[in-house]
């Protein structure tokens, strides 16, 4: 069983090089970050670690794992520091190899799968247990929906989600999936948090503090994200001291460098920054999905325009469908470029490829021209990716189709499925 590296948005460089842009300035849309930026004191403290180079990192990370133990209200020894989300993604499928092959052969029963999730979501998940030879379940849902509420209760193995899920943006009610954690006992639940801070209710959702007390739930948590810092390669996770004890045992010695914990310690005292984040999310992100509503050809991922009472707040993407337009997602990605807006095309995510249906609902189905996510960025930014956009669209596309699978998305995953249809 083999898998393709997955490439993920914010190539800039394989994009000037395959439509010839050179250094012409480009706005990235492609890669949900801060739009504020890095954090002063962020960029500050990891330059001034850079003089400890001549030194090893302390193994473990033992003052940023106290830190993150106080701001959670966990027991440290709950807590596992990597390089960046990913990391700690691969070492969970890494470290759960054998037991759960040796659990498959106890069931008597070598194919039964022993990964599941729900697609489109991130590749990573499917990619590491691919890697690890666990067989992968997709489990069939409707691609659009406010809300996070399924789990495999008689399924065993690994389970991954986000909360929210990239690209679609449901997210899940904190008690609806705590109940589901502890109702599925042969399932370790990984709970991918790397968006949730830009939520206003992170606190209300967040299942970091309940990780640590159950012995089948992990929260990663990425501070990439919050705090646009994808070059600083820091994250950590929350779960039980057997689980932190099973991934440390697979994981490198020196995994974080001494720049990336500094950068993380400074980041996590700057609460006005988050503040600001939050409310610019709320803001912009509110703007930009209704001004996308009302493009021509352009259909956000949701069941409907008016969002109901109760439902989670809206995530710092936009994840849009072409529809009703002859112009298809690869196309319009292009285009967009060439007019200096890098957005991510959403072809290497299952079911999100030009033609692809997507579904709700009581029935609903959407036929597609494929997919484009936009992050939201500042209010001058989102209105230029409004106005772009909606002069593309009121355009002919070119005659010849782009290559459907080029450089700056890749192809998609490779991976033995057994999948609910």
């Amino acid at each position: 069983m083999t898998s393709s590296p997955i490439q993920h948005g914010g190539n800039q460089y394989g994009i000037r090089r395959r439509l010839g842009l050179a250094d012409r300035p480009l706005m990235d849309f492609s890669v949900s970050l801060n739009p504020l930026g890095p954090p002063p004191t962020v960029l500050a403290a990891a330059r001034a670690a850079i003089d400890r180079s001549g030194e090893y990192p302390e193994p473990g990370c033992p003052r940023l794992t106290a830190k993150l133990a106080a701001r959670h209200n966990v027991p440290e020894d709950r807590i596992i520091i990597g390089a960046g989300t990913s990391e700690i993604i691969s070492l969970v499928a890494q470290s759960l190899r054998e037991v759960l092959a040796l659990h498959a052969r106890e069931l008597g029963d070598p194919k039964v799968p022993l990964a599941h999730l729900i697609e489109p979501t991130y590749g990573e998940y499917r990619r590491a247990s691919s890697l690890n030879e666990l067989r992968t379940e997709i489990w069939r849902k409707p691609t659009m929906g406010w809300d996070l509420d399924f789990l495999p209760k008689s399924a065993s193995g690994i389970y991954w989600t986000g909360n929210p899920i990239s690209p679609v943006g449901r997210a899940w009610d904190r008690e609806t999936l705590l109940r589901k954690v502890d109702d599925a006992q042969a399932l370790l639940v990984v709970v991918d948090e790397a968006y949730l801070p830009f939520f206003a209710d992170e606190a209300a959702r967040t299942v970091t503090t309940a990780a640590g007390s159950r012995t089948n739930l992990l929260a990663l948590r990425s501070v990439t994200k919050i705090y646009a810092m994808p070059g600083i390669r820091v994250g950590y996770a929350v779960t039980s001291a057997d689980m932190v004890a099973r991934l440390k045992q697979y994981q490198n010695p020196w995994s974080v460098d001494s720049p990336s914990e500094a950068a993380l310690l400074a980041a996590l005292d700057d609460d006005e920054y988050l503040e600001r984040s939050i409310e610019l999310i709320e803001s912009e992100s509110a703007w930009l999905t209704d001004r996308l509503w009302d493009l021509q050809g352009v259909r956000p991922v949701w069941p409907g325009r008016e969002r109901p009472e109760g439902a989670p707040p809206r995530p710092n993407w936009v994840l849009v469908s072409l529809v009703d337009t002859n112009w298809t997602s690869i196309q319009v990605h292009e285009e967009l470029a060439r007019r200096g807006v890098l957005v991510r095309e959403c072809s290497n995510f299952s079911g999100l490829q030009p033609g692809g249906i997507v579904t709700g609902p009581n029935g609903l189905e959407i036929p597609t021209q494929g997919h484009l996510r936009f992050a939201v960025r500042t209010k001058p930014e989102n209105d230029k990716l409004v106005s772009i956009l909606s002069d593309i669209l009121a355009g002919k596309p070119p005659v010849a189709e782009p290559r459907a699978a080029h450089a700056s998305h890749g192809h998609a995953t490779s991976v033995a499925v057994s999948g609910k249809k």
